[in-house]
């Protein structure tokens, strides 16, 4: 099997999210219809479910279900090669190969790896269409405060983000297919999850309820859920 180092390593990435969310351990699932992955934050205020496609592979081969139990030394491991990686699995080692150097990283039985499988069955009132870097800009905003929420609220035709903290800013975003009505809070790990995720994301929500965000490309589908605050964090 091969694959471009950097087309790997960033889809690992979104799919593990980022700082007190980031994933440490999960099963790489090397299936029929490519690589899938579900993984859940230690504290499970997140949960990302991952696709890669055979057509995101140069090569692609059914590797079966792979467990790693240490993701962030994985995807350091990965950056130490060269431009394209070869992977192949022996027994319990999975050899990664590129140009004069090699790898091999002990892996884990599935079994032993804590983790859900599918997506969870939530309804949610309203979605719009917002790009990666709007949302980091939102996000650094509010990071000039320290432990500020997150508050999302939709109106007709738009959704407008603001935040408690000494810093109060407001973004609005406008957006066709927002009805309106709903108020949701959130904290620090919404913007571990998504830190990662990159161009035009869809983003669902509901008031007190979780958030769903889609990142999708031609070869790639990345979906988390955010927890959001309760009554008795705020």
């Amino acid at each position: 099997m091969e694959i471009k180092k950097v087309e790997f390593i960033n889809f690992l990435k979104k799919a593990t999210m980022d700082g007190k969310q980031k994933v440490e351990e999960t099963v790489l699932d090397f299936g029929k219809e490519g690589l899938k992955m579900n993984s859940n934050s230690k504290d499970k205020l997140a949960r990302a479910m991952a696709q890669l496609k055979t057509g995101g592979f140069d090569k692609y081969e059914e590797l079966g279900k792979v467990g790693i139990n240490d993701i962030p030394n994985f995807i350091k491991v990965l950056g130490r090669f060269e431009e394209v990686l070869k992977i192949k699995q022996s027994g319990n080692v999975l050899e990664v190969k590129s140009g004069n150097k090699k790898a091999e990283i002990e892996l884990v039985s599935e079994n032993l790896i804590k983790t859900d499988t599918g997506e969870p069955d939530l309804e949610f009132n309203d979605t719009f269409e917002i790009t990666s870097k709007v949302l980091k800009d939102i996000f650094s905003d509010v990071q000039i405060n320290t432990d500020a929420q997150i508050i999302i609220k939709t109106e007709p035709k738009k959704v407008i983000f603001t935040n408690t903290g000494k810093y109060k800013f407001e973004n609005v975003i406008e957006s066709e297919t927002c009805k309106g009505g709903t108020e949701v809070k959130f904290g620090a790990p919404l913007i571990d999850a998504l830190n990662n995720l990159d161009g035009t994301l869809e983003i669902s929500v509901r008031s007190h309820y979780p958030m769903k965000v889609l990142e999708k490309t031609d070869n790639s589908a990345v979906t988390i859920i955010v927890a959001p605050m309760v009554a008795e964090e705020e």
